[in-house]
Formats: C-alpha cells, structure tokens, sequence
C-alpha cells in the first residue's frame, strides 16, 4: 500500500501542471461546482473505506488487540453519504454550466421539487421510518423528476426541429448526445437500486419453530409447516422442509427450505434457501436443522420478508443499459438521426424496445442462486436477537459471520453461552464484559465499542468530514472576496478564445 500511495501521488504531483484546470470556477452554484463537491464525497468515502479496513491493523499495533469493524460501522456512516450522493445525482443536472441565474433555478427546480415534497408527504402518512428510507424515497422521487424534465424538454426541442413523432425524436435525442443522455439513464439505474435499498427500512424478519401444521404469519405471508422430509442421492442426504405459503387467506406458493449434509463433510452442512421473488418484495426463508426436529417434524425457521430487493438488480441493469448507450458508435442511432416517414422510424424504435425489455426480463435469472445460512434456534427476547447480530464468530473461516446466521460449530457454541448469559439476567454491558473476559479482547465484536482508543474509529469520519467542510468555506471565501472580472469581448482569431469555446460547445446538445 506504501508503494502504490508513493507511486500514485508522485505522478499525480509530477503531472499537475497538464491535470490543471484551464479556467477558474466562475460560481459555486454551476453544474461544475457540483461535480467538484460530487468528487469531494467520493474522496472523502475512499478515505473512509481505507481507514476503517486499516483500524483492525493500527489497533493491533497499539493495543495489541486486533479489533473488527463490521458491516453495522459501514453502514452507519455510508448511508447519509450515500444519501447525499443521491441527491447530487438530481441536483447537479438542474444547475447550469458556469453560473445558475434566479430564474433558471426557480424554472428547473420547480416540479423536481414537488415530486420529493409529494413522494416525502406520502411516507410521512404511510408511517414509514423517515430515517433513512423516507428521505431516500423522496429524494429518489426528485431525481426521477430531474430527469423526466430533461428528457421531456429535450423531446420536445427535437420534435419541433425535425418534425419526427415524440419515441423516434427521444432516441434522436440520446443519439445526439450519448454521452450526456447516457449518463442520466445511468441515473435512473442508481436511483432504482437506492429504491432497493430504501426497501430494508421496513423490512420483516423473525425466527420461529413450527410443529407439524403449525402456522405463522409474517406481514402478509402466513406459513405452514406441511412436514420435514428426508432423502438421499448417494452424493449427500437431504433434509427439506415443505412450506405452504399463504396470502390473504389463499395459497399462492409452496416453498422448500433445506440442508445438504455431504458424505465427509457432514459437520459442513450447506443451507438451500427458498426465496419467493415479486417487484415488490421477496420472501426469504432459511431452515435450520436439528437431529431432534426431524422425530417430531418441527422446522426451525428464519424468515424474512425483503422489500423492494429485486429493484437492485434491474437498476443495475438500468445502468449497464445507459453505459452501453454512452459506448455506442453513431450509426446505431442512424435511423433517428436522419429524416425519414414516421412510420419507419416508429418501426425501427419498436424493435429497439423489444430487444430492450427482453433483456430486463432476462435479468432476474442471473440472480436465482442465493446462498444462506440458518439459526440453531430462535432467540429467547430481543436483547438475545440483538446480541447475536453485534456477536461475530470467530472461528477463522466465517468471515466473521454474525451469530444471528454463522452455523459452524464455533457459533453454535456461542450462541449457548450467550444464551446462558441472558438466562441468568445479564445486561447488554454484562454480557460484553463476559465475553472480552473469555476471549481476552473485543474480536468477538462486529463493531469497536465507542469509548478509549477504540473511539478514534468513530472520531476520525467526524475529523475528515470537519476538516473538508472548512476547506470547502475557505475556498468559497476566497473566491467570493475575488470575483471574476468581466472579460472584455475578445478577438475571435485567438487559438485560446477558440479552444475554449469548442471545449464549451461540446457539452451542448
């Protein structure tokens, strides 16, 4: 890593004089000051990324106890950057190059503004967590009015212009710049895959234990156990629960959970998930198998209920889509470039659709194998279910898998004297005090307790942010006390006035 950062600064400083900028930031409210703040945030997450996987590494070399930051460290911080990122992905295209005037700011953000404004009345009534998933809903309806206004607006100038009807005036449009309509498809699939993300903040889990016939109902799924059956095809044996999964009081599904113990590796079973896709939500079913449950054909189950999850995967192949369309040579847009009868090219538009939603279709196949991983048996209360996700085994070769799905046999252990813990009425301090007594450190855990040096880890994301919010006012401040100059009209033969206006009307449609 030393190498590489000497390397990579070095021809970064060696080659600043042909990386700098020809022209200076004429405001700070222009389409280019949002890609220097957009640029920032990616810096500032790089930075963040590199510190908290290295803090295992300097706190071995401090302490001497090498910790771990997990996933809950991650996600805390990622998701207001990565809210903020969303948010640039509509603002930045409303902003016009150079300097944004009043009346262009009131115009262009006017209807992105009351779609978000709608989108957030909406989840605020539905009563949906407003932190994070409301204000992602909202902000991802106010770049989808972004760019619904810039296709619509550019739709229309083209149509006017050539005469063509509106589908083969669109494709027209893109076709006249890739590039730029390229990038606000690319856009539109990043703001899917948020939607998708937004979906965890009110999903459904819970871990129960069915007996034979027993039901349980889980949002609006309710499942019954119809039996756990055994087979053998002489490679491994094969434990399979049969579900039947009803909604609104009928059958919609039966669902076959598993396990695959294979011959020499019995202690290494492999979990055979059942997932029941729709666009609105999977329902995500894990058995967990134990000798006794199959005597009394009972399945010990984790079932989740993941809203909106498959829209990650079509808003990645939205973005593949506008890559594409950014990559294309010319003459694949030749039919809407050129004038021709309306038929024709509403002919050849209708094709390119065709081809387009097929590929959608086809999409969700690629993602049909999950892989999974069970619990031993449900958690006695929440503070047991809580602690099981902030536990992480330490066995070596889970990747520090939570106890809340890790099924080795170092988990399994840890999950009795957990639950031992909170039979004799631990507290959460208590238990984690107990459990850095019995491994000598803080490994276990999947996040660094906030207090000592371990406080450096949550510290530092704070320190960097501070410190680029002052760079980002002091430069603000010295640009604001030196404003530019108007430029007399210059002479049109000047090769620099001329480079720099070709430079200019290459970002114009």
């Amino acid at each position: 890593m030393v190498v590489i950062l000497t390397f990579s600064f070095s021809l970064v400083i060696y080659r600043l004089p042909l990386l700098k900028a020809r022209n200076e930031l004429d405001s700070w409210v222009s389409r280019e000051a949002a890609f220097l703040v957009n640029n920032w945030v990616l810096l500032f997450s790089a930075l963040f990324v590199l510190f908290a996987t290295m803090f295992p590494t300097l706190s071995e070399a401090v302490t001497g106890n090498r910790l771990t930051v997990g996933p809950p460290f991650f996600n805390k911080w990622m998701a207001p950057i990565g809210l903020f990122m969303l948010f640039l992905t509509g603002f930045g295209p409303l902003l016009a190059w150079r300097k944004s005037t009043v009346a262009n700011l009131r115009e262009q953000f006017l209807w992105p503004t009351i779609a978000a404004l709608a989108v957030g009345g909406a989840v605020v009534a539905l009563g949906v967590r407003i932190w994070s998933s409301g204000i992602c809903f909202a902000l991802s309806a106010f770049v989808s009015g972004t760019i619904l206004q810039e296709f619509w607006r550019g739709m229309n100038v083209r149509r006017g212009v050539t005469g063509t009807d509106a589908f083969t005036a669109l494709v027209g449009l893109v076709g006249r710049n890739k590039r730029r309509y390229g990038g606000y498809i690319v856009h539109v699939g990043i703001m899917l895959m948020f939607l998708g993300f937004a979906g965890t903040g009110f999903k459904h889990e819970t871990q129960v234990q069915l007996k034979l016939g027993q039901e349980t109902t889980l949002g609006d799924y309710t499942l019954r156990n119809d039996g756990v059956k055994v087979s053998d095809d002489g490679q491994k044996q094969m434990v399979t629960a049969y579900l039947s999964v009803f909604k609104n009081g009928k059958q919609i599904d039966t669902m076959y959970p598993g396990k695959y113990f294979f011959r020499k590796h019995e202690q290494e079973p492999t979990t055979q998930v059942a997932i029941r896709r729709s666009f609105a939500e999977d329902l995500y079913v894990v058995l967990a198998f134990q000798p006794s449950d199959l005597a009394a054909q009972s399945a010990s189950l984790q079932i989740n209920v993941n809203p909106l999850v498959d829209w990650i995967w079509f808003g990645f192949a939205i973005m593949a889509i506008g890559t594409g369309i950014a990559l294309l040579p010319e003459r694949t847009y030749a039919f809407a470039l050129a004038k021709m009868p309306a038929a024709a090219g509403e002919a050849a538009a209708t094709s390119a659709v065709v081809v387009l939603l097929l590929s959608l279709w086809t999409l969700p196949l690629f993602a049909q194998h999950e892989s999974g991983a069970g619990i031993m048996a449900p958690p006695k209360n929440a503070l047991e279910g809580q602690m099981r996700d902030e536990i992480g085994c330490i066995c070596g070769g889970c990747e520090h898998e939570a106890l809340s799905k890790c099924v080795c046999g170092q988990a399994d252990q840890m999950r009795s004297e957990l639950r031992t813990q909170v039979d004799l009425g631990k507290t959460h301090e208590e238990i984690i005090s107990h459990f850095i007594a019995q491994y000598g450190g803080q490994q276990f855990l999947r996040s660094p307790i906030d207090k000592g040096f371990n406080r450096l880890a949550w510290l530092v994301p704070y320190g960097v942010g501070a410190i680029g919010l002052v760079a980002v006012g002091m430069t603000a401040r010295r640009w604001a006390r030196h404003p530019l100059k108007d430029t007399p009209a210059a002479d049109q033969s000047d090769p620099a006035i001329e480079e720099r206006l070709d430079d200019e009307l290459r970002n114009l449609d």
